[in-house]
This record gives structure tokens, C-alpha cells and sequence, in this order.
């Protein structure tokens, strides 16, 4: 069963409806952290079951957000601290590409964490990034929760706005709504990760 399958299977859904908030917190603070699963498309499964009345999709971004800072500060933590956890992470930060992000971080802070949130996977980057260069954690924090808000808001929006321009399909049949819409969201990835690369060379000339 791919990746996608299983976040579209109504498996997750359940697992709202039993475990509610917290289970949502727990998912990006333990599972998100060793599935392949982007957090993109989580959040975007998560506007999707709040149309349905699952769970309340302002609530679950509040979940979601205090789920983030937990783990950025555990990143930022175990960076400080040298933890050999983040060793190997460490090492691929000196990259060309990587220390160009490091050195947007000193002057730009909020602007390197907000572009960091939209690239897949490399929103963890940012705590790290911090905590090698020393900078202020309660900086790092006000800056962190308003990039965090920001990207929560828009994804699970999207999901919302999918449900809506679904509802359609998927009241005829769940098996082709779930393929459409998980269709959908490789679609929206994509163009999330288009858009970005196309800012990040703007801003290189």
C-alpha cells in the first residue's frame, strides 16, 4: 500500500474520531517524524475530515502548531546540546546550498523560516539552523509560531477547499473521490514546490 494510500484509507480517519486533539499532536510530534509522509499533506487531509465535521479544522491547526514548536524546540534542543542524534543532519548543513539558508538566518530570520516551512522537509532544518548560530530561542520561537501559523493555515485551508470542489465526486463514490483528491493534493505539492523554486532563483539574481 503506497504512502498516499494509507493517508487517504479511512484508517486515519478513525484514528481522529478515536483519539481526537491529542491524537493529532501526537501524530506530528512522533509518526510525522519517521513517515515519508510530508506534513503538507497531513495538514491537508486534516481541512479535508473538518469539512466532514471530524474534527474542528481551526482547533486541529491549533493542535498542529503547538505540535510543531514541541518538536522544533526538541531539534533545537539536541542541537545545543550536541546530541549525536542530529549528527549526520548536522554534517549536511555545510553543503553550498545548505549554508547559503544558514547565512539568510542571521539577517533574515522570520524570512529564512517562513521559506523553510514551504519547502518539504526542510522545515527542520530551522531549529537547527538557530541553535548552530547561536541565536536568541525566544527569537527563534515568536518568529517560528507566526511562519508555523501561516503554513498551517494555508494547507489546511486547501484541504477545505478541495473537500468543497469534491464533495461531488465523493458523494458518488468514495473509492474515485479519494483517488481525485489525493490526485489533487500531489497536484498542489507540486506546484507548492514549483512556486518556491521559482522565488528562491528570483531572489539568487
Amino acid at each position: 500500500m503506497s504512502d498516499l494510500s494509507i493517508i487517504l484509507d479511512s484508517q486515519l480517519q478513525d484514528y481522529f474520531i478515536k483519539y481526537g486533539y491529542i491524537g493529532i499532536y501526537i501524530w506530528f510530534i512522533t509518526v510525522d517524524q519517521i513517515a515519508p509522509i510530508p506534513e503538507e499533506i497531513t495538514l491537508m487531509v486534516i481541512g479535508y475530515f473538518g469539512v466532514h465535521g471530524t474534527i474542528s479544522p481551526i482547533i486541529a491547526g491549533l493542535i498542529s502548531i503547538l505540535a510543531f514548536i514541541t518538536i522544533d524546540s526538541i531539534y533545537f534542543y539536541l542541537t545545543k546540546t550536541g546530541s549525536r542524534f542530529l549528527h549526520k543532519v548536522v554534517d549536511k548543513l555545510e553543503s553550498p546550498k545548505m549554508m547559503k539558508y544558514k547565512n539568510k538566518m542571521i539577517d533574515h530570520t522570520f524570512k529564512t523560516l517562513l521559506i523553510l516551512c514551504f519547502i518539504p522537509r526542510m522545515r527542520l532544518l530551522g531549529p537547527v539552523f538557530v541553535a548552530l548560530l547561536k541565536l536568541s530561542y525566544g527569537r527563534f520561537i515568536l518568529f517560528n509560531s507566526v511562519s508555523l501559523a501561516i503554513f498551517t493555515t494555508i494547507y489546511i485551508s486547501l484541504g477545505m477547499i478541495f473537500n468543497k470542489s469534491l464533495s461531488t465526486l465523493i458523494s458518488k463514490s468514495q473509492f474515485t473521490g479519494n483517488i481525485v483528491f489525493g490526485i489533487a493534493l500531489i497536484a498542489m505539492t507540486i506546484l507548492s514546490i514549483y512556486i518556491v523554486h521559482k522565488l528562491q532563483k528570483r531572489k539568487a539574481k
